[in-house]
């Protein structure tokens, strides 16, 4: 069930009411989720169904024996490696193995790391038992950040969960906000993400024809999967602040980074904290030797590379970002005052990064790449002929950054008490009319979110 259909508009409506009408918010939660979740059929719901009820029982094992964690790590992690990773373990190993068509269950590389920072922290004390299976599967279940996260913690989340199946939870003036930001995501999925989308289908299939196209794709790209993925994470805040919770924010703005570790702290920054907790610090992070410490940090980025998908492109655009990251140690500090020039070498590498992620393997890649730097095109997908058509575009390629600056604006301070000054009906009303008028709006493409079968 997709967050920019009229169909969800509806499930969300009617979860809405009830939740408000009826005082069993938390069971009205959980339920709704698992019917949401239901719509991926069969198979996703009970591998779901089967790691929530193995992680519920195993949290009261970890409680009595911290041995136990190593135990439930190596079945999430193993189901994650099944299900995303056995094709490309399979190739690089050289085996002959069975893949059959392979289709990734709804949300799994969210839920299971989810699942383990919940266990990781049991273990280290800093997260307590849900003695509630109901409660339980809620923080895993509900349907706001279930798909594609964020990844939520138990000090996050676990305290609201609590409060909700109590019917604690402070309802504050939110309802305004998270129309808001309901609004905000669909217009950054329907307006932009989905017009991006055929075009850079086209320039990546076909391959550039030139250099300018194939900035041109490079460019949309990182736009295309920016608003894709933080029009998702807009919803989930949206739906989140509907219901009187709060989720952590997982996107602020990261084409406006000055340097790539800033990047990685505005761009899916709830995987990023992850990653930082649970991998790169227990791996040592940077205590030890500089060769223990550049080793660190390529394998730990490699390795959020192939979280990203089953390919060695994933894994070359990940060791990129640490090659980036060593650079920057070493000549950071020379850049940091030049004027706008730390920005422009962080945004130019991000794009060029952008490559590996979505070109279809390691050579291809580099060929775009040439081609970006006045190799030779292989490629067939051009530009308009006139130069007012390729004006235009550079005017609207501008346009974007210009529209991400808009963006950190509207996240400001200042315009949260905005809405809650004047939320009321005639706010919520003209919300929700251009929500629907968005949903009900012919699509440029019918693409489904960039993560949500991730």
């Amino acid at each position: 069930m997709s967050y920019d259909t009229l169909y969800f508009a509806v499930f969300l409506a009617v979860v809405w009411v009830a939740f408000r009408i009826f005082p069993w918010g938390g069971w009205i939660l959980l339920i709704a989720s698992i019917v949401f979740y239901s719509v991926a059929g069969l198979r996703d719901s009970i591998l779901a169904a089967t790691l929530i009820l193995l992680n519920y029982g195993f949290q009261f094992l970890i409680v009595r024996n911290s041995r136990w964690l190593w135990a439930i790590l190596a079945i999430n992690f193993g189901c994650l490696a099944y299900f995303k990773y056995r094709v490309f373990l399979a190739t690089t190993a050289g085996v002959n193995f069975y893949t059959g068509d392979i289709v990734i269950p709804l949300g799994i590389s969210f839920y299971v790391f989810q699942l383990s920072a919940f266990m990781v922290d049991i273990k280290r004390k800093t997260a307590q038992p849900f003695y509630s299976l109901a409660r339980f599967s809620l923080f895993k279940l509900f349907f706001g950040q279930l798909v594609a996260g964020p990844i939520m913690r138990w000090r996050q989340f676990g305290w609201q969960i609590n409060h909700v199946f109590e019917g604690t939870l402070r309802q504050h003036r939110l309802l305004g906000l998270g129309l808001g930001l309901c609004l905000l995501g669909l217009t950054k999925k329907i307006v932009f993400a989905d017009s991006f989308a055929p075009i850079v289908d086209d320039i990546f299939r076909a391959g550039p024809a030139s250099a300018s196209v194939a900035w041109l794709g490079a460019w949309l790209f990182g736009f295309q999967i920016y608003f894709d993925f933080s029009g998702y994470s807009d919803i989930a805040l949206g739906i989140a602040y509907l219901f009187g919770m709060r989720l952590a924010v997982n996107f602020r703005q990261p084409y406006l980074s000055r340097t790539p570790q800033e990047f990685w702290q505005r761009w899916h920054i709830t995987l990023s904290q992850w990653i930082r907790d649970y991998l790169y610090i227990p791996l040592g992070g940077n205590r030890g030797s500089r060769l223990r410490v550049i080793a660190v940090l390529v394998v730990v980025m490699a390795l959020a590379g192939l979280w990203h998908g089953s390919n060695w492109t994933f894994a070359i655009w990940g060791m990129g970002w640490a090659v980036m990251i060593l650079l920057w140690r070493l000549a950071g500090t020379h850049l940091a005052n030049v004027s706008i020039l730390p920005w422009l070498i962080t945004l130019t590498a991000t794009f060029l990064l952008w490559v590996f992620f979505r070109a279809a393997d390691i050579s291809s890649a580099l060929a775009y790449i040439g081609t970006m730097f006045g190799a030779r095109p292989t490629g067939g997908a051009a530009l308009p002929a006139d130069g007012f058509g390729g004006l235009l575009i550079a005017l609207g390629c501008a346009g974007l950054i210009a529209l991400h600056w808009i963006e950190a604006q509207l996240f400001s301070s200042r315009v949260v008490r905005l809405f809650r000054r004047f939320d009321g009906a005639f706010l919520r009303g003209v919300l929700i009319g251009l929500s629907l008028w968005l949903l009900l709006l012919p699509k440029a493409s019918d693409a489904p979110f960039i993560y949500f079968r991730f």
